[in-house]
């Protein structure tokens, strides 16, 4: 799945070039784990669930920045933060949806973001990719230059969200009910409900990869960590969509998130609020 990589800063090239690597070698080593008995689930201390697949592929994406980029930074799910001096922080999500992994179902993805914060303290997400590795699609994304779908065995195209739409022809997609039972938020859930012409409930990352490729309309999740929106700050402004909080907060956060057409966002947000 290797791709030209578009015109963008020095620095920024040089990484996009490394991300897409070695999201393809991570995507190989989880494929190695899926659907096999060499898989063992175990539990963290917030009884979230973890895999050695889920830990190799993070080691795997660490060696291999520390290798090329030494100063850079890191936020992973497994192994924490790690600071750097270069102003590059790595976001890294080995295995989002490690439930799905681990029960054989290939919608779980692999996530990696390229943050970079400034002298004078302004943070954005450069670069980040999203993998499915069972699946064999990527999209990815760099600043200024674009987001793009690949699939195996097809061309590379552009990835771009849907026109806008009326809620009640829209598909709507959002991840487990047990999130919004744990958020306190099963009013919100009732009224999107009513409100959308069909809701799917895709597990984790698919969701946003399909709405980054124009397959759904709306993208909503009660519950996120910031690894969770690694590369999707970047993927969907390329694709021309708006990706925030349900409070309206750009970028890399903890807590929910939505994304859809910009002309949705703030009736949706409104939505949301009730």
């Amino acid at each position: 799945m290797h791709a030209p990589v578009p015109q963008a800063d020095a620095h920024v090239r040089d990484r996009l070039d490394l991300l897409l690597q070695v999201a393809e070698q991570a995507a190989e080593l989880t494929r190695s784990y899926f659907q096999s008995d060499r898989i063992r689930v175990e539990s963290k201390s917030d009884e979230s669930p973890v895999t050695q697949a889920d830990r190799e592929a993070e080691q795997l994406i660490r060696g291999a920045v520390k290798a090329r980029f030494p100063g850079d930074g890191f936020l992973g799910e497994e192994f924490g933060r790690q600071p750097g001096g270069s102003g590059f922080d790595w976001v890294i999500d080995p295995i989002d949806g490690t439930v799905s992994f681990a029960a054989g179902v290939p919608l779980y993805g692999s996530l990696i973001g390229i943050e970079h914060t400034a002298p004078d303290g302004t943070r954005r997400v450069v670069a980040g990719v999203a993998s499915m590795p069972a699946l064999r699609e990527r999209v990815w994304a760099v600043q200024g230059g674009g987001a793009w779908w690949e699939r195996q065995g097809m061309p590379r195209v552009p990835a771009r969200v849907c026109e806008p739409r009326p809620f009640k022809d829209c598909i709507a997609c959002t991840t487990g009910v047990e999130y919004y039972r744990r958020t306190d938020r099963m009013g919100v859930l009732r009224r999107l409900e009513e409100t959308f012409g069909r809701m799917r409930g895709w597990s984790d990352c698919y969701s946003l990869v399909l709405l980054a490729t124009g397959r759904c309309q709306v993208a909503l999740d009660p519950m996120m960590n910031p690894w969770d929106c690694g590369p999707f700050p970047v993927i969907i402004a390329e694709a021309g969509g708006v990706f925030t909080s349900w409070k309206g907060e750009p970028g890399i956060h903890g807590g929910d998130s939505v994304a859809c057409h910009p002309a949705m966002h703030e009736e949706l947000l409104r939505l949301l609020r009730g």
